[in-house]
């Protein structure tokens, strides 16, 4: 079995699917570049479909946060997808680092971006397992609650 297939079936064992049209980028840039067997993916997002828009601490519970964090990442998977044709060529996923729109008296952003890290390494299995950084802003770009910094490894 390809490890494309077995990414699928572990997605569709959350009732998850990847979007086959990730969302354009908003600005005059790529949504991913190939370099040297590294990709770097464009921010991804939890507010493309306005269902994730503002502060966790706020507007946004922790636990939306969470999910908010999930959907960034399956958008990210969308992305690495459309950039390899497939998992197959997809080696590792060296880092993440997440942005979360937070209160001021809110702190718990790792615990927020646990939404993104756990399903990388439920559906990627070992290949998702990665370093993580997580930042607080007090606003992001059209008031999205997360993005996400992505970069992944593959086979040349």
């Amino acid at each position: 079995m390809s490890y494309t297939r077995e990414v699928f079936q572990r997605l569709q064992s959350l009732s998850l699917k990847l979007l086959s049209n990730p969302p354009p980028p908003a600005g005059a840039y790529f949504g991913f570049r190939l370099h040297a067997g590294f990709g770097f993916l464009a921010a991804q997002t939890s507010g493309y479909d306005g269902r994730f828009t503002g502060a966790v601490g706020n507007e946004i519970s922790l636990e939306q946060g969470k999910l908010a964090a999930q959907t960034a990442a399956l958008d990210a998977l969308s992305r690495i997808h459309q950039a390899l044709s497939g998992f197959d060529r997809r080696v590792g996923l060296p880092h993440v680092a997440g942005h979360v729109a937070s209160a001021p008296d809110f702190f718990e952003q790792p615990e927020v971006l646990n939404g993104a890290s756990r399903l990388f390494n439920f559906v990627l299995g070992e290949r998702g397992r990665h370093s993580r950084t997580a930042y607080a802003a007090p606003q992001l770009p059209k008031r999205i609650t997360i993005e996400l910094e992505i970069t992944f490894a593959y086979r040349r």
